[in-house]
């Protein structure tokens, strides 16, 4: 971040070219995430109809969460977090080609499905943590808040509706969807680059620990630990991530035997078009948390929109339960609005109050932890479903965490002692509740 650009008066200060290019580029990927996501399981559907495929592609699409955000925390702080997304989706749109031109031709066995499942959400670990590390490089503190409800706001309306219900449709035809998502892929590729060339400077800069040191094993696992190290000395870190990882835990497993439950002979007996539509639905309170998050955070403060908003999602998930369309549709809807306030509000704290030069490491630990329960979580809601049906997941998953959005703020939300490594303009601030300043 330039000198000049944290000294302007605050009134002044705005979202300018850099960051509004920025997010364009990646509108593109966003949308065919939306596709993707919905398009794989339901492939996977109609591969063989087993609960426990399903399952199996649900864990290899989260398993890199788990296995490969912590390296990518360490590439993103070594490298330019740009140069880091423009690679990994050069690798990402070859493989993605592959499987559609396979799953095309009738030619794709189980095994190649999960394995390109992996591979392809292993790719998109990498450009999700740099593109986190990018955003406070590219705007000043005081709007992280801002740009983060529009980050949040674009990618409810691609990922989350216009993405799956497209990729409902689409499911018609085996691998259109997955042809629709490597042409957009390719886009989101050339703007990137067309970034790349036009704004060498927009927050694409060297921020490792080691600058110019060879990434071998061992300063990789160096670098970790200095990471980790920081991490707990951070309560409310730690605190946010495990409130974050039980209602990953249970959304992973609802999302995961959600076709199960929609699409005929599910309970609700709906098409494979259905699905995308209910999967979409997340986006209507998205979209409209998207609009109000940063107000939300300035009036109210981080940890009052934290308990709030956490045992709602609980609620959200036992609603699914209900045999109806409509309330399937409601929940899905009301769970979205209640995650992007949370998403806001965790990663505006985040971006304000770790060092730079240790973000993309302590934010990789952080989603790790996060994100990484996501594939037990699908594998439980296989197990769960075999053993006690469909409806027991939506049961069991809102249970689990709507009592951790209760009891986890209460017991690890204390005062903790001032953070020396904090900046002057810390933002949303969850040690003393201060309102965000926006």
């Amino acid at each position: 971040m330039s000198q000049g650009l944290t000294s302007r008066p605050r009134h002044a200060l705005r979202l300018d070219f850099r960051f509004r290019t920025f997010q364009v580029s990646v509108l593109g990927s966003n949308l065919a995430d939306g596709i993707y996501l919905v398009t794989i399981p339901l492939l996977a559907l109609s591969l063989t109809g087993s609960a426990l495929v399903v399952s199996a592609v649900g864990v290899a699409l989260r398993a890199p969460w788990l296995l490969l955000t912590l390296p990518a925390g360490v590439v993103v702080d070594r490298f330019p977090p740009l140069t880091v997304m423009r690679v990994a989706s050069m690798i990402r749109l070859p493989l993605v080609a592959v499987l559609c031109a396979l799953a095309w031709e009738r030619l794709l066995p189980v095994w190649g499905l999960v394995t390109a499942a992996f591979l392809i959400a292993g790719c998109g670990t990498f450009i999700d943590v740099a593109a986190q590390s990018l955003v406070p490089r590219m705007v000043p503190k005081p709007l992280i808040p801002r740009a983060n409800a529009n980050l949040q706001s674009g990618l409810t309306l691609t990922q989350q509706f216009a993405g799956p219900a497209l990729g409902g449709v689409l499911a018609a035809v085996t691998g259109a969807g997955i042809a629709v998502s490597t042409t957009l892929y390719a886009a989101t590729l050339s703007g990137l680059q067309a970034l790349q060339r036009r704004l060498p400077g927009s927050g694409d800069r060297h921020a490792g620990a080691t600058p110019g040191g060879r990434l071998t094993l061992r300063a990789m696992f160096r670098d970790l630990g200095e990471g980790a190290r920081y991490f707990r000395t951070r309560r409310d870190l730690i605190g946010l991530a495990v409130v974050a990882a039980t209602g990953n835990l249970a959304f992973a497993s609802v999302t995961t035997m959600l076709p199960l439950w929609v699409v005929a002979p599910g309970r609700l007996g709906l098409p494979k078009s259905a699905l995308g539509f209910i999967a979409a639905a997340p986006a209507v309170g998205g979209l409209l948390a998207g609009a109000v998050a940063a107000r939300m955070l300035s009036r109210f403060g981080a940890r009052a929109v934290l308990g709030f908003c956490a045992p709602a999602v609980g609620l959200c998930f036992v609603l699914i339960a209900v045999p109806s369309p409509f309330a399937a549709f409601g929940a899905m809807a009301g769970y979205g609005g209640f995650t992007v306030a949370l998403n806001v509000m965790s990663m505006s704290h985040r971006q304000s109050t770790i060092p730079e030069h240790l973000f993309g490491r302590v934010n990789a630990v952080y989603r790790w932890i996060v994100l990484g329960v996501s594939p037990f979580g699908a594998g439980l809601g296989g197990l769960v479903a075999d053993h006690f049906g469909v409806a027991a997941v939506f049961l069991c998953a809102g249970a689990f965490a709507g009592g951790a959005g209760v009891l986890l703020p209460a017991l690890l939300f204390r005062s903790s002692p001032p953070d020396p490594a904090r900046s002057q303009d810390p933002g949303p601030d969850l040690r003393t509740d201060a309102p965000t300043r926006t």
